[in-house]
């Protein structure tokens, strides 16, 4: 088994990704007005670096997410003045914000927010850097935004931490979003893929399985103040049956939450919960 998962780490090992030429944070207007619904439906999805023209039809396809009212995306490809997430929110009528974390291909790839209702604010937010030495991002961004829902302003938050690090890594590149989100006096929803594998790795490339990653990082955020509710979700990955994906929230309770295949054009399944503000 590590045989197979050096090697498919290596297979899979690129260059170094240097910072994007442009970090700008790309905003995507639409027509739509209001607030958020109090019961709202949220999802974090990993695109792999689709486009849009694969992910908006797998997404109005899937009767698990063609309601969704908030999408927190990563390995959003952004390109040519419209990425990814750009090509999602003109093909749904919704509003959404990219922000660039590393170059990739022909332009960068980085994280988004897509609301069915207005972004009234956005905020990059640096992690720290981790030298992972193959396929290595040089430069790490969580996204920040703000929404309101059922009238009330709401930060949400779209991360994506780098593979391959260990507990104690995971935990400090993942605290600028934790500080930020403690100075919020607002409810909050935290997702992404926070790559919590069942592995810590030797060297950032020698797998020993060891089943701690995600239980580790729901414990700390819950020492933030937020609550796990979709703990018990099983695989977010098509490989190896991961766990990779998660949403975090304050101020909100579950109703209901799954995973979803959105027509299989992602290695990652989509994750979903129906919310309700408090």
């Amino acid at each position: 088994m590590r045989h197979l998962l050096i090697a498919s780490v290596l297979a899979f090992a690129g260059c170094s990704h240097a910072p994007p030429a442009d970090r700008a944070v790309e905003t995507t207007p639409s027509r739509a007005t209001g607030s958020l619904p109090r019961q709202l439906r949220v999802v974090t999805f990993n695109l792999h670096g689709e486009p849009g023209s694969k992910i908006a039809p797998a997404l109005r396809g899937d009767p698990a997410l063609r309601d969704a009212d908030l999408i927190i995306l990563e390995e959003v490809h952004g390109h040519h003045g419209c990425s990814t997430a750009c090509e999602i929110a003109r093909d749904l009528g919704f509003h959404a914000v990219f922000a660039p974390e590393f170059a990739d291909r022909d332009g960068s790839d980085g994280v988004a927010i897509v609301s069915r209702t207005p972004i009234e604010s956005s905020q990059v937010i640096e992690l720290p850097y981790f030298n992972v030495h193959v396929n290595d991002e040089r430069r790490k961004a969580a996204l920040a935004a703000t929404v309101r829902v059922d009238g009330y302003p709401v930060t949400v938050y779209a991360v994506h931490l780098t593979n391959r690090l260990t507990v104690g890594q995971r935990a400090r590149q993942i605290a600028p979003v934790l500080a930020h989100a403690d100075r919020q006096t607002t409810p909050v929803i935290l997702a992404g893929d926070f790559n919590t594998s069942p592995f810590t790795w030797i060297g950032h490339l020698i797998p020993i399985p060891t089943g701690t990653q995600d239980d580790r990082l729901e414990e700390l955020v819950r020492a933030h103040g937020f609550q796990t509710p979709v703990a018990s979700s099983g695989a977010t990955s098509h490989w190896l049956a991961m766990k990779l994906d998660g949403i975090y929230t304050r101020g909100f309770t579950t109703l209901a939450f799954a995973t979803a295949d959105a027509n299989d054009v992602s290695d990652h399944l989509a994750l979903w919960a129906e919310l309700a503000a408090l």
